[in-house]
């Protein structure tokens, strides 16, 4: 198994509405393709406003596969994205 960390810097007041557009679109994508969720925080101190995310794959052909799958996803492009942009 490996692991895919990212961490995202969100605009002031919009961390909110990012979690609620993995939590209705990107998750079950993710999901769909086979990456499994191992861990969500976001920042309640220090630097306000970072969400990170760990995402686990199988190894790194299904890391390959799955990340070019979903960016091809018609929810991905048409549903995730435009509410994450900026």
């Amino acid at each position: 198994m490996i692991y895919d960390m990212r961490t995202y810097d969100i605009q002031v007041g919009q961390v909110p509405k990012y979690l609620e557009a993995v939590e209705k679109v990107g998750l079950q994508v993710r999901l769909d393709h086979g990456i499994k969720l191992a861990g969500w925080y976001y920042t309640d101190i220090g630097t306000l406003n970072r969400v990170v995310h760990i995402w686990a794959y199988r190894d790194y052909t299904h890391f390959e596969a799955s990340r070019q799958a979903v960016r091809k996803d018609p929810r991905w492009v048409n549903e995730y994205l435009p509410r994450v942009k900026g």
